[in-house]
């Protein structure tokens, strides 16, 4: 595995170089997958990969029969952050009105759902998780009816276990608590670390999601500039860490949602190293890691803990069926913390849907599932983003995400996505505001769209009145 890693990172180093370089232009056709398999003497998968995720950060393009290409840079790439504008210091959390406020028109089956970040049930196994669970409930009533107590090893807890396997530290079936959803995980993790009026460190922008949490448990935020391929400032972070301002990071690795960055393994190490210096814990929210579309670079940050520090938060909800509400944490040195606050909360979790998610994964039917997921949310991601440039004025930068299914859209000048979103409400659209994805609402020039569903003529018509939306809104400003 690590050898695997190696030459992927090498070759796609090699291959930016050349392209920064100039020895090979924008427009220009790069040497094709057999060629550099040849010349590298790697499988034509790892060049593929290779290729892919050069794709994914902007710099190349593939065409279908035709070969891979050198793209233009400044077209639909989201600026990095200016770091100087972030001040790095604690703010209160005050966003739960608006956002639920957004997240309303979400309920109404009229809208065309591009807001709430979700792959649709298209791309999701619906039929196959049901017959499992009925296939549960008609063999195994008991253990369907009674309690799977989260201090009890269970074949989805043993299941978990085994994606530990290639970590510095792997972990065991009893260090593993099933949740209520990825939430429930991340609620116990804050709880664990951290009390009322701590402040904790988060990416900017951020989950909103995370944001409500912490408003809700009367945390405070710091707010850490993220780059939009790179991830989280780790020079700012240890500014933040080393002036002991946080008890906690809460971070993503993999597929950040709103930015789609996958953090490279160098900089996933030295995010834990930074964690081990400091002795300050990483919450780590790890949903959308296994929808990262070069699964090679999926591993998260607990993969190189050693100390215990890293709580990894994960769940099923976003590659699988999210009405489950089935997720998992391991707390490492703060195990038995998270096993009282879970016990002294919701107890245990759904039985009905362990059972049927330890079949799912001790039958291979997840894994084989997860390779069809990512083909499907890149293919959709890189259909959306080309809808959003054809529709939108010139000016519009959109990122294409690492993993998951959501766009971060930056704006025009002087276009507000808060009046956008209500402009789109009237025309029974649903996207979601930028201002959400920071405490501050710095992000008012930007837009998250999701592209977890198939594209469709509604989808196609939607993101073509979206830019007529915004081309209104500078319109009205230019006079």
């Amino acid at each position: 595995m690590a050898e695997e890693r190696f030459l992927y990172e090498r070759i796609s180093q090699r291959l930016l170089e050349q392209i920064r370089a100039g020895n090979y232009a924008v427009g220009e056709r790069l040497p094709s997958v057999r060629r550099m398999s040849a010349l590298f003497g790697v499988s034509v998968n790892t060049v593929m990969q290779c290729y892919r995720q050069l794709e994914l950060e902007g710099y190349l393009e593939i065409r279908p029969q035709s070969g891979v290409f050198v793209r233009p840079m400044d077209t639909d790439v989201v600026a990095p952050p200016d770091e100087a504008r972030y001040p790095l210091l604690p703010v209160e959390v005050s966003l739960s009105e608006q956002v639920l406020e957004y997240m309303a028109l979400h309920a109404r089956p009229e809208v065309v759902r591009l807001g709430i970040a979700l792959p649709g049930p298209e791309v999701l196994p619906l039929g196959r998780v049901m017959q499992v669970m009925r296939d549960v409930t008609r063999h195994h009533p008991i253990e369907a009816w009674d309690y799977i107590h989260p201090n009890v090893n269970s074949p989805l807890t043993h299941q978990l276990a085994r994606r530990s396997l290639g970590y510095d530290q792997p972990f065991a079936a009893e260090d593993i608590i099933v949740t209520n959803g990825c939430m429930e995980a991340l609620t116990l993790a804050l709880r664990s670390v951290s009390k009322p009026g701590d402040a904790v460190a988060v990416e900017s922008p951020t989950y909103y999601g995370t944001l409500l949490l912490l408003e809700a448990h009367q945390r405070r935020v710091v707010e850490v500039p993220a780059h939009p391929r790179d991830g989280i400032s780790l020079s700012a972070l240890e500014e933040v860490f080393a002036r002991r301002r946080v008890s906690a990071c809460m971070v993503a690795t993999n597929a950040q949602n709103p930015l789609g960055f996958t953090m490279s393994a160098a900089r996933k190490q030295a995010l834990v190293a930074l964690s081990a210096r400091y002795q300050i814990p990483l919450i780590e929210n790890d949903i959308w890691g296994d929808t990262v579309y070069a699964s090679a670079q999926a591993l998260p940050a607990k993969a190189w803990d050693r100390e215990g520090l890293v709580i990894y938060c994960n769940s099923f909800s976003k590659t699988l069926m999210p009405g489950m509400r089935l997720g998992w944490t391991v707390g490492g040195r703060f195990h038995r913390r998270l096993l009282e606050l879970k016990q002294l909360s919701t107890i245990t979790s759904p039985s009905l849907s362990q059972l049927a998610m330890g079949r799912l994964l001790e039958s291979g039917f997840h894994a084989r599932h997860l390779r069809a997921l990512r083909e499907a949310l890149y293919r959709q991601a890189v259909q959306m983003q080309s809808l959003v440039l054809a529709a939108f004025p010139a000016g519009t930068r959109v990122t294409l995400p690492s993993g998951g299914c959501v766009l971060w859209v930056k704006l025009p000048d002087g276009v507000d996505s808060h009046e956008l979103f209500a402009m789109a409400a009237q025309a029974d659209i649903h996207v979601f505001p930028g201002g959400v994805f920071s405490a501050t609402g710095e992000y008012r020039g930007y837009l998250r769209i999701n592209a977890g569903n198939p594209v469709t003529d509604v989808i196609r018509h939607a993101v073509q009145q979206l830019g007529d939306m915004v081309a209104q809104q500078m319109a009205a400003r230019s006079h």
